[in-house]
């Protein structure tokens, strides 16, 4: 089967959430706080105002990889 592209919604979240909690302990990070909801909240919020976009390689119904951007404003400096 081809592999399909398709922007994250709110749909595939969860998916999205797991794997990056999946992502971050095979990078040795310490698991100190359940951060499954303040994902959620973070995506929710900044999918919501566009500040970060993601697209999914789907096979079949499976996500087999991701992107995600988070778009962020600095304020003017010299230089």
């Amino acid at each position: 089967m081809a592999i399909q592209y398709k922007r994250l919604t709110a749909d595939e979240l969860d998916t999205f959430i797991q794997m990056r909690i999946r992502q971050l302990r095979e990078e040795g990070a310490k698991e100190d706080i359940d951060l499954g909801p303040v994902l959620k909240d973070y995506y929710n919020r900044h999918m919501a105002d566009g500040t970060f976009v993601s697209w999914l390689a789907l096979d079949g119904n499976e996500v087999i990889a991701t992107s995600g951007m988070s778009f962020v404003e600095k304020p003017p400096y010299f230089g």
